[in-house]
């Protein structure tokens, strides 16, 4: 299976296979003064809500009133997740083509998990597929090994 860290069937590591290159669009470039831990979580404000990718401090800002797949891109198969995190290290933290949803409205954020190859995690616990899970600020928010941190600006 692509993009998965572990055979499903056998447990057999599948690292070191070859892969493909993949086009990706570019996340915001690395936010030099993001702290490693989170404050006080602030009041709610879909408008200042976006996910840090904690190994290189990229940021990606999440729109209000949207419903974002989160994944890998697949040109052949038309796969093309609204967050790609194909060449953020995506492939080899074991990111499924469509990994989980991330759905952001006026009054709270969710994350659901679609059948990952090897899970959705928020705050070291797995999330289950198909039921939605409300993150909150300083989340940590890992998609197979790929982690990144949940934050809420006022």
């Amino acid at each position: 299976m692509d993009g998965a860290i572990f055979c499903t069937d056998c447990g057999a590591s599948l690292i070191g296979r070859q892969r493909r290159q993949e086009t990706t669009t570019t996340l915001d470039e690395p936010d030099k003064t993001v702290p490693s831990s989170a404050a006080a979580p602030p009041a709610y404000n879909p408008t200042g809500m976006s996910l840090v990718l904690v190994h290189d401090g990229r940021r990606l800002q999440l729109e209000p009133n949207t419903i974002l797949l989160v994944g890998r891109t697949d040109q052949k198969r038309g796969i093309i997740p609204d967050i790609d995190l194909g060449n953020y290290g995506g492939y080899d933290a074991g990111v499924s083509r469509r990994h989980a949803m991330i759905a952001v409205s006026e009054s709270n954020c969710t994350v659901e998990d679609l059948e990952s190859a090897n899970g959705t995690f928020v705050n070291n616990q797995r999330v289950h597929p198909q039921q939605p899970l409300t993150l909150h600020h300083g989340d940590e928010l890992k998609f197979g090994t790929l982690l990144l941190r949940v934050e809420i600006h006022p």
